[in-house]
């Protein structure tokens, strides 16, 4: 091959990736332009499906967690403006006392109040549902608190509680099977 046909194909192949990086830092900005989609709630679906929720109820569902959610944003965003002013004071060595045992007072009762708004918006969730439906979400929440999860299968997957996280195989724990490695 001669030097001037390596040349030609040299420039070939940096042409192309020149084209390519263009067009990925292009796909990279459209991307980053588009509106990002709402984040589907599988479990939300398998809920009203296994509770067998009209379209009403599901609508009520959904106002109240929105409300819920933009509750739990401004709790947020008060504690995150509380939690910095407490790291101004305390890495203030001059700091008044005062202010300090204010703004703790102040936390504990803003936590105090989420907790009571938390019980009475569980009331409120409550009522959207009926008596059977409320026993059908317990069951599956004692399920679910159990480890055997939306599926039954045990905390491990499928091959039963007897094999946990860092079971190996024959049952042979995760330090012993490494210790064989060493």
């Amino acid at each position: 091959m001669s030097r001037s046909t390596i040349y030609k194909v040299a420039a070939i192949c940096a042409a192309g990736l020149l084209v390519a990086a263009l067009g990925s830092q292009a796909v990279r900005a459209q991307q980053a332009q588009a509106k990002p989609q709402p984040r589907e709630r599988p479990m939300m679906g398998r809920l009203a499906q296994g509770l067998n929720l009209t379209a009403e109820q599901q609508k009520k569902l959904e106002a109240f967690r929105k409300g819920r959610q933009e509750e739990s944003q401004a709790f947020r965003d008060g504690m995150m403006k509380d939690r910095q002013e407490m790291r101004q004071l305390m890495q203030d060595p001059a700091a008044n006392q005062a202010k300090i045992d204010a703004l703790i007072d102040q936390m504990s009762k803003v936590r105090a109040d989420r907790e009571k708004s938390a019980i009475r918006s569980r009331i409120e969730r409550d009522k959207i549902f009926t008596p059977e439906q409320l026993e059908k979400m317990k069951a599956f929440r004692d399920g679910f608190m159990r480890g055997r999860g939306p599926g039954g299968r045990g905390r491990s997957g499928f091959f039963g509680p007897e094999r946990g996280r860092f079971m190996g195989r024959g049952g042979m724990s995760w330090r012993r099977s490494h210790r064989l490695w060493w």
